[in-house]
């Protein structure tokens, strides 16, 4: 029964709430007093202790959510919640205020800009570079998160005349994995999705029917570069440093991070008119808030408002 509660949380909110919890219940062990049940003016001396530390508002958060209830600790074992205290619940709204920190947005790529480093790249048949290429395409055309495209395997993806189908299993929003479809057009330029993915699988000696990671590390043995045989996926890090070292090529001098390729592909959606309702179910968002927070309005798009006062 204890497990299958556990898995009332997706496996990475749990993951983080234990994580959040030890940390909460070594620092009152320490100080003699206990973790389960809680007191209430203990758990607002161990915020007090994390605002002082300098924790961003989210880990302060995370230490609230792990302790309280009503899918966690004591909410879990049917305990008195004791972060529903006046005093934890204005240290929460303190280290908003506190502890804020200006949030940098990444810079986005136009899609011009990635049909010219695939434009770059048209002619090579160096496995690692065509795999950050599908990687960049992929992201870009299926507004993907890293944790989306690092988890497909190979017989995720149809080759259809037309376009191809990517099969999601694993999505932030898809809280009870019920899995999601996303289609993508055949393109005509270089940095068409299909065409260069098709090019990866080809050079990597990919069998589209493996259940094996699409996207694995790489080894070079006498001067042959090829995919790792282990099934594993790429990591968060080398990730990010190959891909947007890629990046880099053809857009020097921009904050650039995994996440921009989502942005940019929402952005060039949104820009093109595309129906709000359509790339909102494209990219598996649940709000219109949350999508609306990935576009980059152009400068003309914000004068439009007071050129429409017409003053």
């Amino acid at each position: 029964m204890a497990s299958h509660l556990v898995q009332s949380r997706s496996d990475g909110t749990s993951n983080k709430y234990y994580s959040s919890f030890r940390k909460w219940e070594a620092f009152i062990t320490a100080e003699g007093g206990r973790a389960i049940p809680a007191e209430p003016i203990h758990v607002a001396l161990y915020l007090t202790s994390l605002i002082d530390a300098g924790k961003s508002p989210s880990v302060v958060q995370s230490a609230m959510y792990a302790i309280k209830g009503p899918k966690w600790a004591h909410g879990m074992r049917g305990l008195e919640d004791p972060t529903t205290n006046n005093f934890v619940l204005n240290l929460i709204e303190a280290a908003k205020r506190k502890n804020y920190k200006r949030v940098s947005k990444k810079d986005i790529l136009s899609n011009e800009q990635l049909v010219r480093l695939c434009d770059n790249h048209s002619d090579t048949h160096d496995i690692l570079v065509l795999r950050d290429l599908a990687f960049i395409v992929l992201c870009f055309s299926g507004f993907f998160r890293f944790d989306e495209a690092r988890s497909l395997k190979c017989n995720d993806i149809t080759f259809h005349d037309n376009y191809m189908s990517v099969y999601v299993s694993k999505s932030k929003t898809d809280q009870f994995r019920k899995g999601d479809e996303v289609v993508i057009s055949k393109g005509l330029t270089n940095a068409c999705p299909m065409r260069i993915l098709k090019r990866y699988m080809e050079c990597a000696k990919i069998d589209p029917k493996s259940g094996h990671f699409l996207f694995k590390p790489a080894y070079a043995n006498k001067g042959k570069v090829s995919l790792i045989h282990k099934n594993k996926s790429m990591s968060y890090t080398r990730t990010h440093e190959t891909v947007v070292a890629r990046l880099k090529e053809v857009g020097e001098g921009l904050n650039l991070g995994l996440h921009s390729l989502r942005a940019s592909g929402a952005t060039a959606a949104a820009r093109a008119k595309v129906k709000g309702r359509i790339w909102k179910r494209h990219g598996r968002w649940k709000g219109d808030r949350a999508k609306d927070g990935y576009i980059e309005d152009s400068l003309e798009e914000r004068l439009s408002v007071t050129q429409a006062l017409h003053l």
